[in-house]
Formats: C-alpha cells, structure tokens, sequence
C-alpha cells in the first residue's frame, strides 16, 4: 500500500475548485459564471503571493446522462465527450479562466485514483452490497427519497413522479447495489460544521445543510448495475458493478491534487459549487473524505443560479444565455465584470442585456476608464508602470485606511 503524507497547509497555499460540467448537452452561462468565480479568486490569491496556487476545472464524463446522449446522436460515448469536453475548454479559454488543471473523468490518471479510492472505502468497511430500491432520477444522477417526489401531470396531461427539489422526473428502481455508510456519519458531519462556521457559505445553504444532517441520513447507493450503465468506471473486482457517477466525479479534486501519492496537496481552500449540488459537496463528499481519514475541504462556497425575465433559463422557453454569442457581442472582459457585479451566491440573478450595456458603459468605460487614463497621464505617471505597495511601515493613514477596508470586503469572501 502506498504511504500517503498530507500536504501541510501553509496561510500562503491555496488551492481553487470549480465543479467538473456534466457534459450531456453545451455549455451554457451559469457554467461561465461558476469559472469565472473561480478564476477570481484563484487571481486574488496570486496577487497576495499565495504558493502553491492549485486551480482546477474539468468535465464530468461517465453516467446514464451521457450513456444516453452519445446514443441519441448515434455517437461512440468516448467521441462524444471529446467533443463536449473540447467545447467547455474552448469556453474557458476564451473567457480568460486561468486553470492550470483541467481534469476529465475518462482519464487515466482520474479513473486509477477513483479505483483507489473504492478499495481505500472498502478496505475501511465503509462498503457493503445489498438489495435496494427507491425513486431514481436520471437527470440528476441520483436516488431521492419519498418525502422529496411528487405527482405532476406533463404538458400531455400524463401523470408521472418528480423531484420537489429540482423538478425533474423520477422512476421506481430496484436493484442490488453497493451502498456506502453514510448513516455513520451524522455527527462527524456536524461537528465539522459546528467547529467550522464557515465551511459552507453563505450561512443560508450552511443553515439548510445541517438541517438536512440533523434529520438523519440514509446510507447511500454508490454503484449501479453495470446491465443498465455501461459508461462509466467499473468496481474494482466486481464488474457487474459501475461505480456511481457523483462518487467518481467528486474524486477528482484528489486526482488534481495528486492523490495517492506521496506530498499530495490537500485539502482545497475553496470548492466553488452551484447550489443545485450542495448536498453532494457538503455532505456526501466530505463523508466520503472522511471515511479514508482525509480532511473535507477547508471551504464550500456556494452561489445561486442565472435566471432570464425571471425564470429558469430551459431550451422550451427558448430563453438560454449562449454564451459564445454573448462573447462574439460583447467580448469576455464586459461579460466578466458583469456576472462578478450582479451575480449573487445568495440569490438567483436575472440576467439582462441592458445591465450589461449598463456596466459596460457606467462602470467599464466612464468611472473606471476614466481612472486608468487619469492613473496613466504621462504628466502623474511618466514611467508608465503600476508602483508596488509601500511597506507597511511606510504607509499613509489614508493608504491603511484603503488596505483595511479592502481586507474586510475579501474576508467576507475568502
């Protein structure tokens, strides 16, 4: 068995997350907003001279989402995540997100830490098979409980199940499968909420985190049957088995921190997440951490979603954000500023056309374009160079009084 050292976080280390995108269907505006968080941060980091900086993207390439995408197109599924997965990363790049690992599940290095990771679970009895049934979900990837589905008459008027959290529709399914203790872990997860106020901020999704801990939970399906998913990772020894999407795809902040090898990097300052997967972060992920004796992540922070004329953006309603066109229009560093300005982590944000020419010519081009060219007129600044920070020791009162109220708007992020 490898010898495994945690990596001793230093006050300097960071090490920045987003989610890996789920790449069933085109990359859309909230994906852009996610990275875009991210990239700031990572950013912020680096001017403050934090090392190792650590900021990782990726896609999410295995489960019954894609199994069926690739189908529906006729596509071999490993050539159809080549192309989606090639189109996240053209996105990113365009929008400037400076990432230094974009990690996709169907790599080796990914699919060898994940199989790692299952033995390590195992090997701890965290891990047992048997015979279980519940209300599945496709769309999310996941088993809901009975107390969250309810009946919903389609645009057909056909009855059928659905999740009262997102709104997708739900099958009965029974199978045997591996499951995962979770149930062990209710007050371990608690403690470290408790013990970390800000482990999930804002405190609004850490409020409903510890009441979703607090009613109990249910030990947890980490497999499907390999007869009904063929795409994804098989369980080590077990090939009757895969093992469940939300389990492999969250291992891979481990597998771009190094896991399990020596010196790996660990644990991440900040997972930035929507907050459509808040439980998998916040409770299912750190569970699982624990279960192999590794911390959970310092930070889940979280924000909501991007609405259009106030409602959920959904090809139906033809009202989705293409953010390639937006990036033709308005080029990347107006959208930028413009989802960091009016997007929220506390609640959803609308998004508007006229807002951004708003910011693009109130804030972008008069009040801080004027600033630049003011800061760079040869007359105040011949070298044409950005000065570094006085020392400390050197500073002014009003240049204190600057750095102070600037560190208190960061604190409240970081």
């Amino acid at each position: 068995m490898l010898a495994i050292r945690r990596f001793v976080a230093k006050r300097s280390y960071s090490f920045v997350t987003t989610p890996i995108f789920y790449v069933n269907a085109a990359p859309h505006v909230g994906h852009v907003y996610s990275a875009v968080l991210a990239d700031a941060l990572h950013r912020w980091h680096r001017i403050q001279g934090k090392s190792p900086a650590i900021f990782s993207t990726g896609t999410d390439e295995h489960g019954l989402k894609v199994q069926h995408a690739a189908a529906s197109q006729n596509m071999d599924p490993q050539l159809f995540c080549d192309d989606v997965s090639r189109l996240f990363k053209k996105l990113f790049n365009a929008y400037d997100v400076s990432y230094n690992d974009y990690v996709r599940t169907t790599e080796r290095r990914h699919v060898e830490c994940v199989e790692y990771f299952w033995n390590r679970l195992a090997a701890n009895g965290w891990l047992y098979k048997d015979s279980y049934e519940g209300w599945y979900s496709v769309s999310d990837e996941t088993f809901v409980g009975k107390s969250q589905v309810t009946q919903f008459d389609d645009e057909h008027g056909n009855q059928c199940m659905v999740s009262t959290e997102t709104g997708n529709v739900v099958e009965w399914t029974k199978e045997e499968n591996y499951m995962f203790r979770l149930s062990h872990f209710k007050e371990q997860l608690l403690s470290w909420l408790n013990c970390h106020s800000a482990a999930v901020y804002p405190s609004v999704y850490a409020t409903e985190v510890k009441e979703f801990v607090s009613n109990g939970l249910a030990d947890l399906s980490v497999s499907r049957q390999s007869s009904r998913l063929q795409w994804g990772i098989p369980v080590p020894n077990d090939p009757s088995q895969m093992i469940y999407v939300w389990l492999d795809a969250l291992v891979n902040y481990l597998t771009v921190a190094g896991y399990p090898h020596n010196n790996f990097h660990w644990p991440p300052t900040h997972h930035i997440v929507g907050k459509d997967i808040v439980k998998f972060h916040a409770i299912y992920w750190p569970a699982f951490l624990m279960a192999v004796g590794l911390d959970p992540p310092k930070r889940v922070v979280v924000h909501a979603h991007w609405t259009r004329d106030t409602l959920k953006m959904s090809k139906s309603r033809g009202n989705v954000v293409d953010p390639f066109d937006n990036l033709r229009h308005w080029g990347s560093d107006v959208i930028r500023y413009y989802l960091l300005k009016d997007g929220s982590l506390h609640r959803d944000s609308d998004y508007c056309d006229d807002r951004i020419a708003s910011s693009l010519n109130g804030d972008l081009a008069d009040s801080l374009g004027n600033l630049l060219q003011r800061c760079t007129a040869p007359s105040l600044n011949p070298s044409q160079s950005v000065p570094p920070l006085p020392d400390v020791d050197r500073m002014t009162r009003e240049d204190k009084t600057v750095m102070d109220a600037m560190n208190r708007l960061c604190a409240l992020f970081l």
